[in-house]
């Protein structure tokens, strides 16, 4: 039972890592932000799909799932019933231990039930039937795995008999019928029957149409584990030669629809790793090919890497094959009593033995072979266990075959009878009987199980609202612990505002007055100190106010007064006060041919971002000139406002990193980094935007857009 346990675990992670996107760690985090902030501000339900279903690859198991299940909802609002099915089908990997979510999903399909009745959707009824299938096979999985071995020959004596009696006509319910009796065989280890059904299970699968790749690949990842434990190497690695077609369809197909951050390299370093296991049977080319796939995914992929840094079994049969024995007991040595190599050590301890005896290492070859002897007497009398288990199972669906026989011999004497004796009536009425005890019977049985089942589904469903209640509390109670923290912040900082900006006050008139107390001769020296004593405490005191004017944005606590504003005498305001901070060599424009208009706006507001954008320009400019002007765009109901410089300028790859808190591209121009910060949130509080017009490569230019009405 151990082994196929851990073969299990396998192929649960292989089947979820087939929809899981792969990218550098470093980049998680920025990608996933980025995204949630193009899905902040999609418009159509099209952009919203495609930011999803890239979120959905890049999160983790929890988040991403949340994700799918709202890309579900959103493309079935859609109409879009591809993306709604593929997405149930990426969920049903996601859910392949939870039995509860798995009927949920099934439950989702039921909606398309019309598919098969529309002519506009009947391109789509193989995705639906596929979609469902693949629910039900992964179901098979979950009462494989989590049912004791007593329910286990119960259902599977269940199956045998409808496979006996009244096999399904349908060829997605014969697939989906065989499927549970090869994960239940295997679950007992019935091994010689279990590779004739799983053949016959192929068979069936092969009789699908060719786009049904989630169905296939399931197959093929249990077939290649199931033909290996029986030692069938040949069918084992055709297997995992179809699991790698079917991950290069999926692959190309999620290109296609722009899903690039899913990855399958994990599952490909897996397969190579098994392929390259049965070395004896391959020949040199074939050696070299999987094992340099193997290790450049070592190389490139982390979670290979990973596998690959506690189980370097590439490496190990690598070596086997060309016969370097002391290479190969180095790398075995290495992992072998790690735990993540637990259901390969007899294995491994096999391959130690061998290459303990090629080197001359006597010690290892005794300690490897003692353990390997145990490991060999354990595993025989396993398989003698599972043998009884099998013979169980061969003389059920003997037993059961020979009743049929029985039955059918039986049928046919009563209906020479029949035809023969004049009790016709009487026997009939016996028939029917009997037919009406079975039926009841079997009633009977299903809605004991269905009790059991309702029962256990309200149960989990009653503490999972409890967890849910108690979630929610726990949640409400940090945010308000979050929000008194962020008020407390904000008090803090207006408090230190308050006292930062009467010392500088004291500062500058003190500055002035030993100035004015001076003689003469000494005061024009004087003053060009008091002149930057003045400018520094300017500076300090913009810091403070721009930290200040960040803690009320965050805290939502800006007031927008808006009123009819005249933009000629705002922006000529504007100008003024900027004029002070200008270089000898800049000239300050103003656009003439800027239309006398009025905005309704908050001309505060407005007025501090232009000003810090103007101020911003300032800094940069050495010579040239520096130009305000402002234009209406009537297609799209806006005021665009431009403050253009002859300056450094920005390089385009940085023109979303400026408008970061606290970035500086010259570390040595003064400011703390938060004016053009300020600006974008004041704008965008206000109902607009700021940004940086990169088609402009004569200096800077910043766009600043505000709605007309």
């Amino acid at each position: 039972m151990k082994h196929v346990y851990y073969a299990l675990i396998i192929v649960l992670n292989i089947i979820s890592a087939i929809t899981a996107g792969a990218v550098s760690r470093n980049d998680t985090k920025v990608l996933t932000d980025t995204f949630y902030e193009r899905l902040a501000v999609a418009t159509t339900q099209e952009d919203s799909l495609r930011i999803m279903s890239n979120l959905f690859d890049l999160l983790p198991r929890d988040e991403g799932t949340a994700i799918g299940l709202q890309m579900f909802d959103v493309a079935d609002r859609a109409n879009d019933v591809s993306t709604a099915l593929e997405t149930l089908r990426n969920l049903t990997n996601r859910y392949i231990r939870n039995d509860s979510m798995l009927v949920e999903l099934y439950n989702r399909t039921l909606r398309y039930s019309k598919l098969g009745n529309e002519e506009q959707y009947e391109n789509k009824l193989d995705e639906l039937r596929e979609t469902r299938t693949l629910i039900k096979l992964t179901r098979n999985i979950c009462q494989a795995r989590y049912s004791d071995p007593k329910e286990q020959r119960e259902i599977l004596k269940d199956l045998l008999q409808t496979t006996t009696l009244n096999p399904p006509t349908n060829l997605y319910d014969r697939i989906v019928l065989n499927h549970s009796i090869c994960m239940l065989l295997w679950q007992i280890g019935a091994s010689d029957i279990l590779t004739h059904k799983l053949d016959e299970l192929g068979a069936l699968i092969g009789q699908l149409p060719p786009a049904t790749i989630s169905i296939r690949n399931a197959y093929n990842v249990h077939a290649a584990l199931i033909y290996r434990d029986n030692m069938e190497y040949e069918k084992s690695m055709q297997a995992d030669m179809k699991t790698l077609e079917g991950i290069e369809s999926l692959e190309k197909h999620y290109r296609e629809i722009g899903r690039i951050y899913h990855s399958f390299d994990a599952n490909r370093y897996i397969i190579y790793t098994r392929l390259l296991s049965n070395f004896p049977m391959l020949a040199p080319h074939e050696i070299e090919k999987y094992y340099k796939l193997a290790m450049d995914l070592a190389a490139s992929d982390y979670t290979s890497a990973e596998t690959n840094k506690v189980s370097p079994t590439p490496q190990i049969y690598y070596n086997l094959a060309y016969k370097n024995y002391d290479k190969a007991l180095g790398y075995i040595k290495s992992c072998i009593d790690h735990p993540y190599n637990i259901q390969d050590r007899r294995r491994l301890l096999k391959h130690e033995i061998e290459c303990a005896e090629a080197v001359g290492d006597n010690a290892t070859l005794l300690k490897a072979a003692c353990e390997y002897n145990k490991l060999l007497e354990d595993n025989l009398s396993q398989r003698l266990d599972e043998k009884y288990r099998e013979l169980q199972v061969l003389s059920d669906n003997s037993e059961l075959t020979n009743n049929y026989n029985q039955l059918q011999i039986e049928k046919q004497r009563a209906e020479a009878r029949a035809l023969r004796l004049t009790v016709l009536i009487a026997i009939l009425a016996a028939v029917i009987l009997l037919i009406s005890v079975i039926v009841l019977f079997r009633l009977n049985r299903r809605n004991r199980s269905l009790v059991m089942t309702l029962d256990k589904s309200n149960r989990e469903l009653l503490e999972k609202s409890e967890n849910l209640e108690q979630s929610r509390q726990e949640l409400v109670k940090a945010r308000d612990m979050a929000q008194k923290a962020n008020n407390m912040k904000t008090d803090f900082i207006k408090n230190m505002s308050y006292e930062v900006n009467a010392p500088l006050k004291a500062i500058n008139e003190y500055s002035k007055l030993i100035v004015d107390c001076a003689d003469a001769s000494n005061r024009k020296y004087l003053e060009r100190f008091t002149a930057l004593v003045e400018l520094n405490s300017e500076l300090l005191n913009t810091i403070v106010n721009d930290v200040l004017h960040i803690s009320e944005i965050d805290s939502n606590s800006v007031p927008i007064h808006n009123r009819s504003t005249d933009l000629r005498s705002l922006c000529t305001m504007v100008l003024d006060g900027v004029r002070q901070r200008l270089s000898p060599h800049v000239v300050l424009l103003f656009d003439a041919e800027s239309p006398a208009i009025s905005l309704f706006t908050d001309p505060q507001r407005l007025h501090q971002i232009l000003l810090n954008l103007l101020t911003n320009a300032a800094k940069f400019t050495a010579k040239g000139s520096i130009t305000l002007s402002y234009r209406i765009d009537a297609d799209n109901g806006t005021v665009v406002f431009s403050v253009t410089d002859t300056g450094i300028g920005i390089k385009p790859d940085k023109k979303d990193a400026i408008f970061d808190r606290f970035v500086k591209l010259d570390k040595d121009t003064q400011g703390a980094g938060l004016g053009l910060t300020i600006s974008r949130m004041l704008a965008r509080i206000m109902g607009g935007d700021v940004q940086l017009d990169t088609s402009y490569t004569k200096g800077a230019r910043f766009i600043v857009i505000l709605p007309q009405k």
